[in-house]
């Protein structure tokens, strides 16, 4: 339920399962050529990202964001970037709230996703895809894919490149190899770092994206102020 203009936990966990849904549907739509009432999904998503922002209290940053892209949905780049938008803020908040729940495994597991995810929209502004088939063929192993997206990256002048697959690997290392039975302090602990990694790792591939000359449809600066008030949830 909702008190005063913010969300409690129940009611995001009610948002979560929502946004869930709506931006899976949103991922076959536009790589699956499913079938469906776009009018209706994009009213849910606009929905969703108003309900986020609030919950993040992101000024209107993310509404705002999510409006202008569902407007050009159907032009190059935009219905990419609003799945962007919406699946890693949403992703990097469910990883924050499970954090404050002590759901460690579950934070791990959002983390994971969420930064596989960027990894993705990494290699797909790169122009290097072919990794991304590689590693979900089953042909590499997710560091591997890594070591050479790094090393792509480099070629390319992005000097920092191995500092973010550092920041990457380490960031979904722990939620696809975690330890249940570790101690709840080294859990705790280790949960918060996996979320701070994602965070910086996700914020770094807008630069390393703007760099290569193939940022999202979104303005960096806005996102950098959303993620930064998920920062503030950790």
């Amino acid at each position: 339920m909702a008190a005063r203009g913010r969300w409690t936990v129940p009611a995001f966990t009610s948002l979560e399962r929502r946004m869930s849904r709506d931006v899976d549907r949103l991922h076959d739509a536009l790589w699956h050529d499913a079938s469906g009432n776009r009018a209706k999904l994009a009213g849910d998503l606009l929905r969703d990202a108003r309900d986020l922002d609030t919950f993040l209290h992101a000024g209107g940053k993310l509404r705002r964001n999510a409006e202008a892209l569902v407007k050009r949905w159907g032009e190059p780049g935009a219905g990419e970037s609003l799945f962007e938008l919406l699946r890693h803020v949403y992703g990097l908040t469910a990883a924050a709230e499970a954090l404050r729940r002590r759901d460690y495994s579950r934070t791990g597991r959002h983390v994971a996703e969420t930064i596989s995810s960027v990894t993705i929209g990494v290699c797909a502004g790169a122009g290097c895809f072919e990794f991304v088939q590689e590693w979900e063929g089953g042909k590499v192993d997710f560091e591997t894919y890594m070591g050479k997206l790094a090393d792509f990256l480099q070629s390319k002048g992005i000097d920092r490149a191995g500092e973010w697959k550092r920041t990457v690997v380490a960031a979904r290392h722990y939620g696809t190899a975690f330890d249940k039975r570790a101690s709840k302090t080294l859990q705790a602990l280790s949960a918060r770092a996996a979320v701070l990694n994602g965070l910086v790792a996700t914020v770094a591939s807008i630069d390393i994206r703007t760099t290569l000359g193939s940022p999202p449809e979104f303005p960096a600066t806005d996102f950098a102020v959303i993620v930064e008030r998920v920062a503030t949830r950790v």
